[in-house]
């Protein structure tokens, strides 16, 4: 879906792309990632995307 996931996926240490979908989602549109996941929220500051962990 996204050809930046896998990247970010390695960047990470992930084994899978499928959670870094959704970081790359936010990457190409230019917006904030809101998650209820502190793992993501992380993630997301790592790459140095704006992130919001939801409670």
């Amino acid at each position: 879906m996204y050809p930046r996931a896998p990247d970010i996926a390695r960047s990470l240490g992930w084994a899978r792309a499928y959670d870094a979908l959704y970081p790359a989602a936010a990457e190409i549109e230019d917006a904030e990632l809101l998650t209820v996941g502190r793992g993501m929220s992380e993630a997301a500051a790592r790459l140095g995307i704006p992130a919001t962990l939801v409670r």
